[in-house]
């Protein structure tokens, strides 16, 4: 069953361990509390679905308002999200992405940061992400590169654009160092970015993109952590020097490989 079909039928759980009533100091708080704790316990799984918020507040004993601030704070959280219709509900969710985006994009948009700190925070990560892939990568993580870069050098030589592919590329790198707290912060920096040089032409970039990730892959079969962490790192400078040409304009001194 796939993911979307998981959510859309499965049942109310916990029915026989219900929620237990609080105090009305910060109620939405401790409503979210309760349900954070189940969630991290591991008694409410990925996908599971609540209870709804009329019978969430009968067995917290508060208002159906304070279940519903409580589920907008999980939500925000990455922790729950709400579906609408028929078939919707209250489900638990993994978006841990989610707050850390929130807060980056507040940044940028008040001014706080800019562009180039995020292409910083991505020479920091990446680089660092390559190493410990050389040494931590499965052989099924590297197929699965092999894979993406097949697909994009397919891609690419009928005239189609490869910046998914390369972005794909780039966060399985990211989610082969095993580290959970990196592969958060590095995918969302890398997301962000996306988003925001979106508009760059990227076929020029994308011969180069082929040829370094080419090298990267070579490094990592190798099983050379410093060679795959110097790949990696030619890899984002290099390419996006010529990003930063192309779109002299926009004040960008640094971008990475999209």
């Amino acid at each position: 069953m796939d993911t979307r079909s998981r959510i859309e039928t499965e049942t109310v759980v916990n029915n026989e361990t219900p929620f237990t009533s609080l105090g009305r100091r910060k109620a939405y708080e401790e409503v979210a509390e309760q349900i954070r704790s189940r969630i991290f316990a591991q008694h409410l799984r990925l996908f599971d679905r609540l209870p709804t918020e009329r019978d969430l507040a009968v067995q917290f004993g508060v208002s159906r308002v304070v279940v519903r601030e409580a589920i907008r704070t999980l939500e925000l959280n990455g922790l729950l999200t709400v579906k609408k219709g028929a078939k919707g509900g209250i489900f638990v969710a993994q978006d841990y992405d989610r707050p850390i985006s929130d807060s980056i994009i507040n940044l940028l948009a008040g001014g706080e940061a800019s562009l180039e700190n995020l292409f910083e925070v991505r020479e920091l990560i990446e680089p660092f992400a390559a190493s410990r892939a050389a040494t931590l990568g499965s052989d099924e993580d590297f197929a699965k590169l092999a894979a993406i870069l097949a697909e994009a050098e397919a891609e690419h030589g009928k005239g189609g654009s490869i910046r998914s592919l390369n972005i794909e590329f780039h966060r399985l790198v990211i989610r082969m160092s095993r580290n959970p707290i990196l592969s958060v912060v590095g995918e969302t920096v890398l997301t962000l970015l996306t988003e925001r040089i979106k508009h760059i032409p990227s076929r020029e970039t994308s011969k180069v993109v082929l040829g370094m990730h080419k090298k990267l892959l070579a490094a990592l079969l190798q099983r050379q952590p410093e060679k795959a962490r110097l790949a990696m790192a030619k890899d984002i400078g290099a390419v996006g020097e010529r990003l930063a040409r192309m779109n002299g304009q926009s004040g960008i001194v640094r971008t990475g490989n999209l």
